[in-house]
């Protein structure tokens, strides 16, 4: 009986440590924010059209990645993407190219690891419509593209041309996503064919002809969505590219969000809450930092930060929430910090060895009891 009860009570707190972090984990990945919630006077004007969730740089790990590694940022995604999916329910998810970390130097079979373990994470985001343009992580730098890279990210997700663009309607609001590596090649052919795309994108929209370019974004999800005219679209275009429009330095950016490395560091990023009135929206990722600026001709470039622990030590992601009078309403949400996550597994191991040093010492001596009483 007194070994039963032992084993019991040794055995059940060993277990909930070994498994605690894990299912801490749930809960730790929950977003920081909610959507914004707009004044009375200004809910009034600015009744809600549009909810999108904007990520970037994910970089799934591939086959140069420790499995431990992989393992553990993939995890924390999937759990991440739950919790935002449960919590915010948005109507669209944008992600903005860096889809793997080495896509660019991948197999046929990597690369199709790589979009088995994504769809994944997007297992929540099942029914809901989600967007993809490719990364130079994903095809390659301007000088690295090939037909043979580009094709196999365009064949993983339809929706996409050829070249890596395209161009959808949502609910009345238009969304252009160009390949911007391609853009970036000044001497090559592709250069060449994203020029055309563009002037065609371009006249599209001054003659309020989308039909022959519209591209559903997956073909299971085409219930939800209308085809509309240019003219009809209360908001955009809203351009989508995974590298930032130039920019000298980072000084130009009026909300910048300096990379943390661990909890103690003197710089604190905060939650950035922009409402702005312009209809034009630049939407980037690639820099792995959250910046927005305000261009010259009035159009708004906000660039998201990553969604992944391999960049940095606190990653995060956009809430942009379109209204109907075409303004727009954005927030940055953070999640976990994996400093947080790794004291937490820290402290498991400290649990754990000191249960496994008083387990043993308490085993050593009931056998040193029966041992006694076995000989009187």
């Amino acid at each position: 009986m007194q070994k039963s009860v032992f084993r019991l009570s040794y055995l059940l707190p060993l277990l909930i440590s070994a498994f605690a972090p894990w299912i801490l984990l749930y809960f730790l990945a929950n977003p920081s924010c909610m959507w914004p919630i707009s004044n009375d006077e200004i809910s009034k004007t600015h009744d809600v059209n549009l909810r999108a969730m904007v990520v970037g740089d994910l970089h799934i790990g591939g086959p140069t990645t420790v499995w431990f590694d992989r393992m553990r940022r993939d995890a924390f995604m999937k759990a991440s993407f739950k919790r935002a999916f449960e919590k915010l329910r948005p109507d669209m998810l944008l992600i903005l190219g860096d889809l793997s970390d080495w896509g660019r130097k991948s197999s046929k079979e990597e690369w199709n690891s790589v979009i088995l373990r994504f769809k994944d994470m997007m297992i929540y985001f099942k029914g809901s419509q989600y967007h993809v343009i490719p990364g130079n992580h994903d095809i390659g730098d301007y000088y690295q593209i090939t037909d043979t890279l580009l094709q196999q990210f365009t064949d993983s997700f339809p929706s996409l041309d050829e070249m890596g663009n395209s161009f959808f309607v949502l609910r009345n609001i238009s969304f252009v996503s160009l390949n911007a590596m391609a853009l970036a090649c000044d001497h090559c052919s592709m250069h060449n064919s994203m020029k055309v795309a563009v002037e065609g994108y371009k006249i599209a929209l001054q003659q309020a002809e989308p039909d022959d370019m519209y591209m559903s974004i997956e073909e299971n999800q085409s219930a939800d969505r209308h085809r509309h005219s240019i003219q009809d679209s209360s908001a955009g275009p809203v351009l989508l590219t995974h590298l930032p429009l130039y920019r000298e330095d980072e000084s130009v950016c009026g909300s910048l969000d300096i990379p943390i490395c661990a909890p103690w560091h003197e710089v604190e990023g905060g939650c950035i809450h922009l409402l702005e009135l312009s209809k034009k929206l630049v939407l980037s990722a690639h820099a792995h930092r959250f910046c927005s600026r305000l261009l010259d001709t009035g159009t708004r470039e906000v660039t998201v930060s990553t969604f992944t622990w391999r960049n940095r030590d606190d990653p995060s992601f956009l809430l942009v929430q379109f209204y109907k009078d075409g303004s727009y309403d954005i927030q940055q949400c953070f999640l976990v910090r994996e400093s947080v996550v790794v004291l937490l597994h820290l402290f498991q191991g400290i649990l754990l060895f000191v249960l496994l040093v008083f387990g043993g010492h308490r085993c050593w001596k009931l056998r040193k009891s029966n041992k006694l009483h076995l000989k009187s």
